[in-house]
């Protein structure tokens, strides 16, 4: 059987790279690509796709995105994401997403192939280079990241959205020493001494993500 691949990349000399690449193999064929998340969407609702190959950045959204959505629906498919950055979080999140396999651009072409094939056939099985050395350094953060209540992530999520401590107490209907009190609580939690350091704090432990949506 042929395995019939969707390849999703907003960069075309990728996308015409990729398809050479596997059109090149008597095993492996492109059945049609993408340049957006929506196209993707679309290519994959089609049917008949074994692989998806998916980028992560994409103009119109997050390649992980689309990978999440497209296993939740199609639990047979391979997804393997092919990206260029080489960072845990990526590669946790590929994890996270229910992603085959995540290879850097950078990887050879045999890599790429050997990433596809597996897919096809182990779709729900994960691998990625440095996949171990991740996980040990995710669990080691965990062990390290202070617990904050719900109200005091609540708290801080409105700090990182700019709000003031009168602010904080309108929306949350708290008065404005309470609201005090659960910044200082924060402020030690996170070990830092004002509002900015906090933030950075946040986003390092991960409660908060760099390009977290502001809060209406």
């Amino acid at each position: 059987m042929t395995i019939q691949v969707v390849i999703v990349d907003d960069h075309n000399l990728v996308r015409e790279g990729i398809t050479r690449l596997i059109d090149s193999e008597p095993d492996l064929a492109v059945k049609a690509q993408a340049s957006s998340v929506a196209g993707g969407q679309s290519l994959i609702a089609e049917g008949g796709a074994n692989v998806l190959v998916v980028d992560v950045t994409m103009p119109d959204g997050n390649g992980l995105t689309l990978a999440r959505s497209a296993r939740a629906t199609y639990p047979n498919l391979g997804i393997v994401v092919l990206t260029m950055h080489n960072d845990d979080d990526t590669l946790l999140e590929a994890l996270d997403a229910g992603a085959s396999a995540l290879v850097l651009k950078s990887s050879s072409a045999d890599d790429v192939l050997d990433a596809i094939r597996r897919a096809a056939s182990a779709p729900d099985a994960f691998t990625a280079t440095g996949l171990g050395a991740a996980l040990r350094r995710r669990d080691t953060v965990s062990a390290a990241k202070p617990i904050l209540t719900p109200r005091e992530t609540e708290v801080l999520m409105r700090l990182v959205d700019g709000d003031s401590v009168a602010n904080v107490a309108r929306l949350l209907f708290m008065s404005e020493s309470t609201v005090k009190t659960h910044v200082a609580r924060v402020y030690e939690k996170l070990g830092a001494h004002n509002r900015a350091s906090a933030i950075m704090s946040a986003v390092r432990l991960g409660f908060v993500k760099p390009d977290r949506p502001k809060t209406n």
